[in-house]
């Protein structure tokens, strides 16, 4: 997914309705088995010969190996905000910049917490609905051309994702659907409002699916 996100500018709604509907049912059947993935990002969806997705890469998953090094984007917060060259340009160039660095960030050490939601960040606990965050982050980025809190630097994002209130925004001059931003606000909100709380169903009714056969995705 990551290398298609690449080539292409953005996906239609039709396309990303058909990704994203597989990643829940992907997502749904994980949660069912009792885990939770905390890593759904695009370098781990994978597309098989028909086209279909397959989720990949449990190595976070809960129960296997340590959670993200979130003290390396702690520890560097206190540096100044650099991103404001970012920040000014407009959502064509902000794309190209992303798509540059992308591949870099997914071969890097730590990674990106482009994806990650906040409540792992927090010491407080959290549960399985941040994969549906992480789902909502793919979803803008699929549409828009590049993820929300995408920045120059790890610690930049790190910042928005923390700071989402303020800075989950949608491009004015990229036109997409109300039914598909109010799915993305419903994905990426905070986790006792989050949609997928009250099961899969929910999920599944919301209007940006509709006309899926879910009986039959696959």
């Amino acid at each position: 997914m990551m290398t298609l996100l690449m080539k292409k500018d953005t996906l239609s709604e039709e396309e990303a309705q058909f990704y994203i509907a597989e990643t829940v049912l992907a997502i749904d059947c994980i949660h069912q088995l009792g885990f939770i993935h905390r890593d759904i990002k695009p370098d781990n969806l994978l597309l098989d010969s028909r086209g279909h997705v397959k989720l990949s890469d449990f190595g976070l998953c809960t129960g296997l190996k340590k959670a993200h090094r979130t003290e390396f984007y702690r520890n560097l917060t206190c540096s100044p905000p650099s991103d404001f060259t970012f920040q000014n340009m407009n959502s064509k160039r902000k794309a190209e910049t992303w798509k540059k660095n992308r591949r870099q960030l997914a071969y890097s050490t730590v990674g990106t917490p482009d994806y990650i939601a906040p409540e792992v960040f927090m010491q407080n606990g959290y549960n399985k609905l941040c994969d549906w965050w992480s789902l909502g982050v793919i979803m803008y980025e699929m549409l828009i051309g590049y993820p929300p809190f995408c920045s120059e630097t790890p610690q930049e994002t790190y910042r928005k994702v923390m700071n989402w209130k303020e800075t989950l925004v949608f491009p004015p001059e990229v036109p997409i659907s109300e039914k598909s931003k109010s799915l993305i606000l419903r994905f990426c909100c905070a986790a006792d409002n989050r949609i997928g709380a009250g099961g899969v169903e929910e999920i599944k009714n919301h209007p940006f699916f509709e006309g899926v056969d879910w009986e039959h995705t696959r």
